[in-house]
């Protein structure tokens, strides 16, 4: 109760302070689930899905998640042109049945950071989706419209890895990405989006161009560890501030929601 109140609070001084001031940059996206019809608040309807490509499409500037780290590694000294990069986690069956049809009828590319256990075993994630398949993976790469990055292979939250359990995870993925589609994931995201351990993040460095976790932040050049990407999680009561998330508008909103968590957290404890 306490948390979706102060939700609800967040958002509204979100909307006022955002609207004041929203940084020039580029928002990362950030997807699970579209038409799972399930009630997750992170699986979206595809109806509202496809809105919010129309919109993509006709009002911003959406580029890869490669063109991202091009720009905010450019040595460029002024911000640069907002953009905007879709990404999508896990590796669901939805992915290749529902949203890579429509970024492909939208022209929207996007980077799949995928937990490659589930997919390699064909085991239903333990939230409850099922997988797609590597095959499916194959045609959807095929298009050119879909990226594929690395979650991990079992989905740890990794702010507690020793440097050899997560070197472990990440070949694992890296290795099974590369034998399966013919691609080396170039990017990495943790999973749900937890601060990792030193060790840990020794490792992701080490390996892959970006790394992301959440916060709701604009990503700006000369501010931004592309290893430490933000990113802004779109949910399902998200429509109707769509626009203004996808110009940056979530990172008061993050923040503020991550100090009433942490409240909520302390209180509980």
């Amino acid at each position: 109760m306490i948390a979706r109140i102060g939700r609800r609070i967040a958002r509204g001084a979100s909307a006022t302070l955002d609207a004041v001031h929203t940084p020039a940059g580029i928002t990362v996206l950030a997807y699970h689930r579209v038409g799972g019809g399930t009630a997750s608040a992170i699986d979206l309807d595809v109806t509202a899905f496809t809105r919010q490509l129309e919109t993509l499409r006709e009002d911003h500037r959406v580029i890869t998640l490669d063109e991202a780290v091009d720009e905010l590694t450019g040595g460029a000294t002024t911000p640069s042109e907002r953009a905007v990069v879709v990404t999508i986690d896990d590796g669901t069956a939805d992915l290749t049945d529902v949203v890579v049809p429509l970024l492909v009828e939208y022209a929207v590319p996007a980077t799949v950071y995928v937990a490659t256990k589930f997919v390699d075993e064909q085991i239903d994630f333990p939230w409850g989706p099922a997988p797609t398949s590597w095959q499916a993976l194959r045609d959807a790469v095929s298009t050119g419209v879909l990226r594929v990055g690395s979650h991990t292979h079992t989905h740890p939250e990794m702010h507690d890895l020793d440097a050899t359990t997560a070197a472990d995870e990440l070949d694992r993925s890296i290795g099974l990405i590369e034998d399966e589609l013919g691609v080396s994931p170039a990017h990495f995201a943790y999973p749900r989006a937890v601060v990792p351990s030193a060790a840990a993040e020794s490792e992701v460095r080490r390996r892959f161009r970006s790394a992301a976790l959440a916060g709701n932040r604009v990503n700006t050049v000369g501010s931004t560890d592309p290893l430490r990407l933000g990113r802004t999680p779109v949910q399902t009561d998200d429509a109707a501030r769509f626009p203004r998330l996808a110009r940056g508008g979530g990172a008061v909103d993050g923040a503020l929601r991550a100090t009433i968590l942490s409240v909520t957290h302390r209180r509980r404890t």
